[in-house]
């Protein structure tokens, strides 16, 4: 039901994911000044895109919401949200938050969502900073478009100097970090309107450090 929280086992954890084990570590990450930075660019393009497939009556599953730095506007967005979430840790900081601001309309899933059987029902899919560690990205967005009947949201880091930096950060935890070009994205959805935000430090002699996406489903209107 929406609001509730279940507790489902985790069935396939995707152990690359620095986080999953390490949900404080993540909150902490994000208030960093120099993250923070980027991730306003990245928040004020997400939001762009969501206002533009959202619709009061519709209902959204994010994918990776972490500890719900997207959750609460989505909740706000849409009629229903169901965010799937394989760490338990950031799941339950997450289920917090919302009972926190009294949102009822979303269910948090703790569980991997690769091994989940979902049946669609969703008009929207997003997933914001989860790519960045998904080695098959073609499989993970295959069943994102699956299950939504209008578009889906998603960012993932770029190939380039801060892509290259942010993967050799990765190494030294050992953690592998993928980076993709623009083109790939598109790739993804095969016979879906690929949309394409570079953001994160672009300059005019460097590349953003993330491509927040849209891929819209050929023959939706907006609204419908």
């Amino acid at each position: 039901m929406p609001g509730e929280t279940q507790a489902l086992k985790t069935a396939s954890m995707n152990t690359n994911n620095p986080y999953h084990r390490g949900a404080g570590l993540y909150h902490l990450n994000l208030a960093l000044p120099f993250i923070s930075t980027i991730r306003r660019q990245e928040v004020r393009a997400v939001a762009g895109l969501v206002a533009r497939y959202a619709h009061a009556g519709h209902r959204a599953l994010e994918v990776g919401p972490g500890t719900g730095c997207y959750t609460l506007a989505l909740a706000q967005a849409f009629r229903e949200v169901v965010a799937i979430e394989a760490s338990p840790g950031m799941a339950r900081i997450l289920g917090g938050k919302l009972a926190a601001a009294g949102v009822g309309n979303v269910t948090v899933v703790n569980c991997d969502f690769m091994t989940l059987p979902l049946d669609g029902g969703f008009d929207v899919a997003v997933a914001i900073g989860v790519l960045d560690y998904v080695a098959e990205p073609a499989a993970f967005v295959g069943k994102m478009c699956a299950l939504a009947r209008r578009a889906v949201i998603l960012t993932v880091p770029q190939r380039g100097l801060w892509g290259g930096c942010f993967a050799a950060g990765g190494r030294l935890r050992k953690i592998r970090v993928y980076r993709h070009e623009p083109c790939a994205v598109g790739a993804w959805a095969p016979g879906w309107r690929c949309h394409v935000l570079e953001v994160g430090l672009k300059t005019r002699l460097t590349r953003g450090l993330t491509l927040v996406a849209a891929l819209e489903r050929p023959g939706r209107a907006r609204g419908v």
